[in-house]
């Protein structure tokens, strides 16, 4: 479990924070404060925790000094706040990560993947991501990549097909190629699809389906890019008829 402190002058950025850590598997906030001196004082004599999440701009005191008295109680350290020209300054007081408001649940999700990836799956953060999933109300899944069998674009939504279940993401097939790691192992040959290569069950002609039997016929301006791949990787005979 990721032991987490929340430090920020403004209620409201310590809600929505909360909210984040709360979606997130293996996180727990242990504390929140919203007076530096406050937090100064108590994680004085406190054990160390995982993660503090700092504002930078706070009355009294702030951020990046209050880092300098406190560093040591946390294994990782990351500012929160609303103005970019902090930046420099955050990794000059030994920040691993900067977010700067207001932040989505995927950029705060990617920040953990990269800081804690290993500990949270038994993996390197290349094995998997965070999504939020509306049939479960939202909350945050892991996915592994390994289970991945196809991203299908619904509405405003995506389905993401895996070998246990259906999650439905507000996200575009765009956003995937964009912000996941599929440029091994995945193919988009659809506008509608992106498939895990690993998971074709059989190629008809040039319709694929998938070893959970949904299919599609490739696009028209993907069959150029579906002929190298049947060339690449379909085994003819080399005997003569």
């Amino acid at each position: 479990m990721i032991k987490c402190i929340a430090i920020d002058d403004q209620f409201s950025s310590l809600v929505g924070l909360q909210k984040y850590i709360e979606d997130t598997p293996n996180m727990r906030l242990v504390q929140q404060y919203t007076d530096p001196i406050t937090a100064l004082r108590e994680l004085a004599n406190s054990e160390t925790v995982d993660v503090i999440f700092m504002d930078v701009e706070m009355p009294q005191i702030s951020g990046l000094e209050l880092a300098k008295a406190i560093r040591f109680k946390t294994r990782k350290l990351v500012f929160t706040t609303s103005h970019q020209e902090y930046a420099f300054d955050a990794f000059e007081a030994a920040g691993d990560a900067y977010l700067l408001k207001p932040y989505s649940y995927a950029k705060f999700a990617t920040t953990i993947t990269r800081l804690f990836g290993q500990e949270m799956t038994g993996g390197t953060n290349e094995d998997y991501f965070l999504v939020k999933n509306k049939e479960e109300e939202h909350r945050a899944v892991m996915v592994k990549y390994e289970d991945i069998i196809a991203f299908e674009s619904f509405h405003n939504y995506i389905k993401i097909y895996t070998v246990e279940k259906v999650i439905i993401a507000y996200l575009s097939l765009k956003d995937v190629r964009e912000q996941l790691s599929i440029k091994k192992g995945f193919i988009q040959l659809h506008r509608g699809y992106i498939v895990a290569i690993d998971k074709i069950l059989y190629v008809d002609g040039n319709r694929i389906t998938m070893n959970n039997h949904i299919g599609f016929t490739v696009g028209d301006i993907y069959y150029n890019e579906f002929k190298n791949f049947i060339s690449e990787r379909l085994i003819i005979s080399s005997r003569k008829k």
